[in-house]
């Protein structure tokens, strides 16, 4: 993951009385570069950083390909200097206007990079002119007069960072590890984490696994004061900003919402760098596909087993694009375990392991492509929202709040993702001999959450809370690993675009109806091959749609007609792209059983090794379907305590391929100033 980080010591706290006697502002400089070296996984991935003061560092770690120019860029003057990870989008006429007031180079206007331009607004403006800047960023600014750090994100926090305040110290940085790497961090572990991770397969809010460690929020701006050790943080966006959009009949929203994601696309595939986009059989994908002008190169890619929906149409839908795709296929599950522990390393355990399918692309898809143009939750954004829960009427309309609450917490636990945990398993599971147990504190924590989204307006408060909470909190470490290796942009979440379909009356964007009518009037012919989802074509015209239903239920008929004779039916075409299910009771029953049932494992005391002997029992059998999403959960969090408590060292790291094998990491941190 690129990004910025940083460590600063408390001055009162005496920053010069390290262990060795070092002088205050090495001992900074020894800390930034550790931190940096920390969170180097991949080749591509490099770390600078530089000393701003005798009590604190600043540094970045990126790929290489965005923002080429040595960072800090720094003011004529000297009184403020930035770092930043990422790019802003649509600021043509921004650009011409700083350079009209000369904070921008008049002869390089156009060719300014992103991290001058967040300068020249700086100067201009502030800490609020950054903050109106559109695009998928973190900035860090360093006012020396003013010993102040202002640190600036998105409006999504689309480059996750965590952050830890103590009496001693100010770390930050772009992983947990990052901030572990600062000395005096404490590791105390968050007891309703662990219980939230278990039940949801996710966090909530800003938690991380540990007390001391916080989330950046999106839309955030943190000012660390570095003369008396103060932070504060101020929220300068959130969802209840948007306003309704202009009446319109359906055909000009299909219209507005057409251009508007177009305009997204063509801020995103500016050369030089070479786009890519991941192919599936679902909509998100295809839509993207559908949008990048036929002169623009493009590759396509698909992962999955032989056979399956997303490998048979992602290989239709580029062929009917005529662009060259490339499709990595997933044999059996050993991969999981050799992907497994760099997975790990990469999203600290906020996807689970059972997520890591693109993990198999990096190496050779970063060879092809430098940008993956990722239809990460379009299906959410564009209309289809929360899948079978769109047009819930005791979801989107509850009478009361108490109802809300209890139909988004049974979403968490067994929809929005791999079926989980029911009540009885976990208060069997929470309430290990001798401890008080995880028991109430999930369910209480999640009631929190929901009422801090009291000012959300309806009907889009459900929406809203799904967004912060899944999509920002869980299906983003899918975003946060591929940058490892590639950048990624994110169409869908070009702010002009959410702002609009957020404004719309409920009945125009729940649904499915306007991501087919987008996808039907901007690329036709990838509209008449089917969704994976339900093998229909995801097509506007109810002509077409159902005259291809009723094709299928025609050939479906004659089918079982002919079994009914003796006559063997074809094959069904495999569903999963990747059977984690199978997976684990045969390749990775050995890796699952060596880490459930642990020496160090049981000795946490966590869980009641009843319950977890008994889910996996019953998972083995086989009777049931989607059990995996009761036991990968307690796999992970095992995997995370390892490597972020435990804290095995590289140089000892256990070659037991149960361990969350710590990459050893090349230091390729540079040092200046």
């Amino acid at each position: 993951m690129s990004g910025i980080f940083g460590y600063f010591v408390n001055p009162a706290r005496g920053a010069g009385s390290a262990d060795n006697g070092a002088a205050p502002e090495e001992m900074v400089r020894t800390v930034a570069c550790a931190m940096g070296a920390r969170m180097c996984h991949t080749p591509r991935q490099q770390a600078d950083c530089a000393s701003i003061s005798a009590t604190g560092a600043l540094g970045r770690i990126s790929i290489g390909l965005l923002n080429r120019a040595p960072q800090p860029v720094t003011a004529g003057d000297g009184a403020c200097s930035l770092w930043m990870c990422g790019e802003f989008y649509h600021q043509e006429a921004r650009r011409s206007a700083l350079a009209r007031q000369g904070l921008l180079d008049v002869d390089a206007a156009r060719q300014a990079d992103d991290a001058a331009l967040a300068l020249a607004v700086f100067r201009a403006q502030g800490a609020a002119g950054l903050a109106r800047l559109d695009g998928a960023f973190v900035v860090a600014v360093w006012e020396a007069g003013l010993g102040l750090l202002t640190l600036v994100n998105d409006r999504y926090g689309l480059y996750t960072h965590y952050y830890s305040h103590t009496n001693a110290n100010f770390a930050f940085a772009p992983e947990i590890k990052g901030v572990l790497a600062a000395p005096g961090v404490p590791r105390r572990l968050d007891l309703t984490a662990v219980a939230e991770y278990s039940r949801f397969q996710q966090l909530l809010g800003v938690r991380t696994w540990l007390e001391d460690v916080h989330l950046l929020p999106p839309a955030t701006i943190l000012r660390y004061n570095s003369h008396d050790h103060a932070l504060t943080r101020t929220r300068y966006w959130d969802w209840d900003a948007i306003q309704p959009a202009p009446r319109m009949d359906f055909g000009a929203v299909v219209e507005e919402t057409t251009r508007l994601f177009q305009r997204a696309m063509d801020a995103m595939t500016q050369p030089p760098l070479r786009l890519g986009v991941y192919l599936s059989g679902g909509l998100d994908g295809r839509t993207i596909l559908g949008f990048i002008p036929p002169e623009k190169p493009v590759t396509a890619i698909t992962y999955g087993a032989a056979g399956c929906g997303d490998v048979v149409y992602g290989a239709a839908l580029a062929k009917r694009a005529k662009r060259p795709h490339r499709w990595f296929p997933f044999d059996d599950g050993h991969w999981v375990q050799e992907q497994s522990a760099l997975h790990l390393t990469l999203t600290e355990g906020m996807h689970g392991w059972m997520h890591a399918h693109g993990m198999t692309t990096l190496d050779e898809a970063s060879a092809l492509i430098d940008v993956n143009l990722s239809g990460w939750d379009g299906g959410t954004i564009l209309g289809g929202r929360i899948d079978e829960y769109s047009t819930d009427a005791l979801l989107r309309h509850p009478p009361n709040e108490a109802a809300r609450v209890e139909r988004l917490y049974e979403g968490f636990c067994r929809v929005f993702t791999w079926p989980g945990l029911t009540d009885s398993e976990a208060d069997a599971l929470f309430n290990p001999p001798g401890r008080t147990g995880l028991r109430g504190l999930a369910h209480d924590s999640f009631a929190a959450a929901v009422a801090a989204t009291a000012h959300y307006p309806d009907p889009y408060r459900t929406d809203f809370f799904y967004i912060n909470q899944h999509v920002l909190r869980s299906t983003q470490s899918m975003i946060v690993f591929q940058r490892a290796a590639m950048e990624v942009r994110c169409p869908f979440f070009d702010y002009a675009f959410v702002d609009f379909l957020y404004g719309l009356p409920e009945a125009q964007l729940a649904g499915p109806m306007l991501h087919r009518a987008v996808l039907t009037r901007r690329a036709p012919a990838l509209a008449r091959i089917p969704h994976e989802k339900d093998e229909l074509l995801p097509h506007s015209s109810r002509f077409v749609r159902g005259g291809h239903a009723a094709l299928q239920r025609a050939k479906r008929g004659a089918q079982r007609a002919a079994g009914r004779l003796g006559v063997t039916p074809p094959r069904r075409r495999t569903r999963l792209y990747a059977d984690y299910e199978n997976y684990l009771r045969n390749e990775l029953r050995p890796w699952a059983e060596h880490i459930l049932f642990d020496e160090r494992t049981l000795a946490r005391g966590l869980f009641n090794p009843a319950a977890v002997r008994s889910l996996w029992e019953r998972h083995l059998r086989g009777d049931e379907l989607w059990t995996i999403g009761k036991i990968a959960p307690l796999i992970t969090v095992e995997l995370v305590l390892r490597a972020l408590l435990d804290e095995p060292s590289v140089s000892s790291a256990s070659s037991d391929p149960s361990d969350p094998v710590q990459h050893q990491e090349v230091p390729r941190t540079r040092f200046s100033g």
